[in-house]
């Protein structure tokens, strides 16, 4: 029996979306139409274009010509159905807001030409150059498009070539990916390819010129001659971002910095505009019932130095080194104000910028030895500025103890935080100092989320989160996050442009290797989709036939019809199109008239009926095995044994049966310790792909990605970052898992916003306390 290959349509992807504006969706109904139209047109002749290049062929490679000539046969109306969905589905893509929209890239980088099959490397360069050829000369239509989709969109998607529905390379990818499941080599694939190119994609130009037609006659931008330039690129200016070395606080001014580019004492708060400053300001009043100021005008410390440890007001004795903190213009040290003959020397932000600096290239703070795991950055600054002045009580400005205190607390949650391995926790936590460095700056640093220095952060937390220790120090990711993080202390010293650099580089990087697992995932998921619904299809075929068949005394041809060509064609209906499908309620009736048309009839009417049905009956069954290509001579066989048997009824006679056994039930699944109430079996239902999990614990733990939740958490499949499937669970069994702590789930978010968030509801349970 011939291998027969299963399609599915191509699904779009899930998320926010604009709906599509009626003038969109004629356009889109237009397109569909045309383009559907030339599909068609390009399968009509695809037998004579393939026979053709056969002819010209040796033996051994004609063989690939006729597999795809069949091929394109028997899976013709599912290419044409999957390819009228993807084109449906680009539009409403293009409605999607940039937050929900990934869409992986076609560009394969050298980094990437270990992972990826050679095929699919060969399948992108051909989909490259013919959409080079088909936008050749369209440029300027296309721009035009882009430009009346944002007018219709107010504004609210920027459409890029991207999620442009009518880009070429979009087109052109979503027959290519329709094209991916059938039975096809390489070298057959591209011959369809081209053929796609000679009557679809030469026509792409004329499409797009159709619906800046269609969209300009419903009153879009009519009167449009030229396409304006793109929003924020100024013309003639070189390129997106030109003149910026980042954004968030590069675009704020630089209040925090001298012209010579040092930071000034005081300046970061009191010359940033008080909205930048509220999250500071609110921080600040949070600290408040921490700090245990006492009254300016109350019992002062000792006038001795800090050193000597002379008892200070209170009873207590001075540390043996610290340092005093200046509120409203008096120092105070351990809660209490200093008298004023005290020798205090006071450490501008400035200063402290110094100092951090000369910390940062400190050995022990580079490398993080033990000695210095239990120290704080207070400590090592004090010792700094009593090995240079043991003699006075040097004190730090409110404000900038404030952020220290801060930055140690959200360095704090990052060194807790269960998501990163603690290889990456200990390259993470060596950039305090210089995070540090960049909140006595710039004190906007805690309300700008946009903040390069926040976002490097939070770029590499996410990056960390997926790396598995398993996969050892040379491997890309950890080496990238350990050099930008050697960068950053060799280098970062007053210029915050360094941040920005380094997270464009950066974010080039993850870029890159999120889409390429994203593609690796979606292959995963496409399979792994297919599969299951493949045994959905073949489970619901059987247990309809069963139902039927079992406890019944049939001839043995009519079980084998049902059992073995019929239930081919109905498995490749359901599959194809579904059972609800008209096509499905026709050949499902063909199992009841069959069956009903072997039962023993006596009465004149039935006999009668069966005369009249029988012939119907092997038509159809004639006509459904045909259109799955079941074998010719088995088939004429089976048919001509019904005949045998019908005519023998419609006579009288006996014929011989067999009982067909009822199927056995199917084991019920292991009762799960967790309802189905439970609120971690709801959690795994809802997991969306993306979601990372460790499993196990140690040296043994393992971080996996999901790749698929099928039906609701019915099967959920993990893979490994190179997109090797490593488990497979069902809610109820992932619930269990987490429940007895086998499986922890990753929060891969903004690492330094969720520090910021558990900081301001410890600070307020404090202060509340």
């Amino acid at each position: 029996m011939s291998k027969v290959t299963r399609l599915k349509p191509l699904e779009g992807g899930k998320g926010r979306a604009l709906s599509l504006p009626r003038p969109l969706e004629r356009v889109r109904d237009r397109i569909t139409e045309r383009a559907g139209g030339l599909l068609a047109d390009m399968l009509d002749g695809a037998d004579d274009t393939l026979f053709d290049l056969a002819e010209k062929e040796t033996d051994s490679e004609r063989d690939r010509y006729f597999d795809a000539m069949r091929e394109l046969r028997l899976q013709r109306g599912a290419l044409e159905t999957g390819f009228r969905q993807a084109l449906g589905n680009l539009f409403q893509d293009s409605a999607r807001t940039p937050d929900d929209r990934e869409r992986a890239t076609g560009k394969v980088a050298v980094e990437d030409l270990a992972l990826v099959k050679h095929e699919e490397l060969e399948t992108t360069v051909a989909l490259d150059n013919l959409a080079r050829r088909a936008r050749k000369g369209h440029d300027e239509a296309l721009r035009a498009f882009q430009h009346r989709l944002e007018y219709l969109f107010e504004s609210k998607v920027d459409v890029t070539e991207r999620n442009n529905p009518l880009e070429p390379r979009n087109l052109a990818a979503c027959f290519s990916a329709c094209l991916e499941r059938l039975s096809l080599d390489i070298r057959a694939r591209l011959i369809v390819l081209k053929l796609f190119e000679r009557v679809v994609m030469d026509e792409a130009g004329a499409m797009v010129d159709e619906a800046n037609q269609v969209l300009a006659d419903a009153g879009v931008l009519p009167d449009m001659k030229t396409v304006p330039v793109p929003r924020g690129r100024p013309a003639g200016e070189g390129g997106a971002g030109a003149g910026t070395s980042g954004s968030g606080a590069s675009a704020a001014p630089e209040q925090s910095r001298t012209a010579g580019g040092s930071p000034t004492a005081g300046e970061g708060s009191a010359a940033a505009p008080p909205a930048d400053n509220a999250m500071f300001g609110l921080l600040q009043e949070l600290l408040t019932t921490l700090r245990g100021l006492g009254p300016a005008g109350g019992a002062p410390a000792s006038g001795a130095s800090a050193a000597t440890g002379a008892p200070v007001a209170g009873g207590g004795a001075a540390p043996t080194s610290g340092m005093a903190i200046m509120h409203n213009g008096v120092a105070h040290l351990n809660g209490a104000p200093l008298t004023a003959d005290a020798p205090v020397q006071a450490v501008s932000s400035q200063d402290l910028f110094g100092l951090l600096t000369r910390l940062q290239r400190l050995e022990h703070a580079l490398e993080g030895g033990a000695d210095a795991q239990d120290r704080s950055v207070k400590d090592e600054l004090s010792d700094l500025l009593e090995s240079e002045n043991s003699e006075a009580i040097h004190a730090l400005d409110q404000a900038d103890d404030d952020v220290i205190n801060l930055v140690a607390m959200l360095f704090d949650f990052i060194l807790d935080d269960e998501g990163l391995p603690s290889e990456i926790k200990a390259l993470i936590g060596r950039l305090q100092i210089p995070l540090l460095k960049v909140a006595i700056a710039d004190k906007t640093f805690f309300s700008t989320e946009e903040h390069d220095a926040r976002l490097l952060l939070n770029t590499l937390a996410r990056a960390g989160c997926q790396w598995d220790p398993q996969q050892g120090y040379d491997d890309e990711t950890y080496q990238r996050i350990d050099r930008a993080v050697h960068a950053i202390i060799d280098d970062y010293d007053e210029d915050a442009a360094l941040f920005s650099e380094l997270l464009a580089e950066f974010e080039s990087f993850f870029s890159d290797q999120r889409a390429r697992a994203e593609r690796v995932a979606e292959r995963v998921r496409e399979a792994e989709e297919g599969k299951a619904r493949a045994e959905q299809a073949a489970d619901a075929v059987r247990r309809y036939i069963d139902a039927r068949l079992a406890g019944r005394q049939v001839p043995d041809v009519a079980v084998r019809l049902l059992r073995q060509g019929w239930q081919q064609v109905l498995y490749l209906t359901w599959l194809r199109q579904g059972e609800d499908s008209d096509t499905w309620r026709r050949y499902a009736k063909v199992v009841d008239a069959l069956v009903w048309s072997v039962m023993p009839h006596r009465a004149p009417a039935d006999l009668e009926k069966l005369r009249d049905l029988s012939p119907k009956v092997v038509r159809a069954l004639e006509h459904g095995l045909e259109s799955i290509q079941y074998d010719a001579g088995e088939t004429r066989a089976l048919l001509d044994d019904l005949l045998a048997v019908h005519d023998s009824l419609i006579k009288g006679l006996e014929t011989e049966r067999v009982a067909v056994p009822k199927a056995p039930e199917p084991e019920p699944p292991a009762p799960s310790a967790l309802p189905d109430d439970h609120e971690l079996v709801a959690r795994a239902r809802r997991l969306r792909a993306g979601q990372w999990l460790e499993i196990g614990d140690g040296e043994d733990a393992q971080r996996a990605k999901l790749a698929a939740n099928i039906r609701d958490g019915a099967k959920l499949v993990f893979i490994n970052r190179r997109g090797i499937k490593v488990r497979e669970y069902d809610a109820a069994g992932l619930a269990q898992a987490l429940h007895d702590g086998e499986v922890k789930l990753i929060e891969d978010g903004a690492l330094f916003d969720r520090a910021l968030e558990a900081v301001i509801s410890d600070l307020r349970r404090m202060q509340s306390a």
